[in-house]
């Protein structure tokens, strides 16, 4: 309390640079209790994902190699909060968290959840099933070398990865050798690469909150089919698995096998996607220590009661989070691509409760050379095959011509 009685208001920073915020933060921070400013290297109008309704908070575009000044600037002495859940920002804001003093949050060794090829080893090393991979160490091969070393280490169809990205960019499934041979010769000496085994089943996700290495499952889910090909037209989505499901009992399991491996130190959300083999096997693919992307937050918070990327902000801050359990509701997802000379033209009928925002893209004609996201929805319904009929409605239906 300053001398003038008047108390000091802390300040959030909220660190952005590709991932857009899925929330207001001014959900995870009071405005009547807090300054709140969101720092990026972007550009200042990509910080709020186009579906948050919300008013633009106050934005501030500086390098990362003024961050740190900045952020001294902005409090002035008084007590910051620095919190991120862009996987682009996850190392940055530790390494300011401890500039400033805070608590270790993020965990201790970040690059166990960055950095696919670490992960993969180490939860191979804990007996955790993955992939058959193999780290293009010394740079991506030419074709010659490339195709039959790669074909006989983990063999076709292939997927192709960057090390350190996410959101799916840069990924590419390589089903024919001359698919392989053509993206080894675009690529040959570039560094940060992986290649992978191609998974058949079904993909799914797990998400949990971490405290101090204490794992508190929040929900699972299934998804339509691979987080690829939007552009080329695939719609993306996906749903709640019941609580009681035994799928769900196992992909809780695993998250707590990975968060053993991977380190479990801090306070953060695990977001774990994992295919489940047609042996019946649940191989894990990507684990991030973040809150996950599209619409699954809110599927959390509808399915049990945690909104998840606004617990992640939380859980950095020192700020109490609502404790997950069943709320009775199941919920699910799609996203509708608008392809080249099409735009919306109207939403099917569905029994759920709905959320259902078009995209600027999908407002006029499509111009753009690949499909593009179009429309967004948001479904939830206490019975779950009524859920499952309108998600098969709206992944099906032309909301686009």
């Amino acid at each position: 309390m300053p001398a003038d009685g008047v108390p000091v208001r802390p300040l959030a920073v909220v660190l952005h640079s590709r991932q857009p915020l899925t929330t207001d933060p001014a959900d995870t921070f009071d405005p009547a209790a807090w300054d709140v400013v969101v720092l990026t290297d972007a550009e200042a109008g990509d910080v709020l994902r186009e579906d948050v309704d919300a008013e633009t908070p106050q934005v501030l575009r500086a390098s990362r190699e003024a961050w740190a000044g900045t952020i001294r600037g902005l409090a002035a002495g008084r007590p910051v909060q620095i919190v991120a859940n862009d996987e682009y920002c996850v190392a940055a804001c530790a390494r300011l968290r401890e500039q400033f003093g805070l608590p270790q949050r993020h965990p201790s060794r970040p690059e166990h959840y960055l950095d696919k090829v670490v992960t993969k080893e180490r939860l191979a090393a804990a007996g955790v099933r993955v992939p058959r991979f193999e780290a293009l160490r010394d740079g991506v091969p030419g074709p010659e070398h490339g195709v039959p070393w790669i074909v006989g280490r983990v063999g076709l169809p292939v997927v192709a990865k960057p090390r350190t990205e996410a959101n799916s960019r840069g990924v590419r499934v390589l089903r024919e050798e001359a698919d392989l041979r053509a993206w080894l010769a675009d690529h040959e000496g570039d560094h940060g690469w992986q290649v992978e085994e191609y998974l058949d089943g079904t993909f799914h996700h797990v998400n949990a909150l971490v405290r101090d290495g204490e794992v508190t499952p929040v929900q699972a889910g299934t998804y339509l089919g691979p987080l690829l090909d939007l552009p080329s037209g695939r719609r993306l989505g996906g749903w709640t698995v019941p609580h009681d499901d035994e799928l769900a009992r196992r992909a809780h399991a695993l998250d707590a096998a990975v968060v053993a491996a991977l380190g479990g130190e801090g306070a953060f959300v695990v977001h774990t996607e994992f295919a489940r083999t047609t042996d019946d096997e649940l191989v894990v693919i990507e684990v991030a220590a973040r809150a996950p992307g599209a619409l699954v937050s809110e599927l959390a918070r509808l399915h049990a009661a945690v909104h998840l990327e606004r617990a992640n902000l939380a859980l950095q801050a020192g700020l109490p989070v609502p404790e997950a359990g069943p709320t009775g509701t199941q919920a699910a997802w799609v996203w509708i691509p608008v392809m080249p000379g099409e735009r919306y033209r109207r939403t099917p009928a569905t029994t759920s409760g709905r959320l259902v925002h078009v995209r600027r893209a999908a407002t006029r004609t499509h111009e753009g050379a690949s499909g593009s996201l179009g429309v967004s929805v948001l479904l939830w319904h206490a019975d779950p095959s009524t859920l499952a009929a309108d998600v098969r409605t709206a992944a099906t239906a032309a909301w686009c011509s």
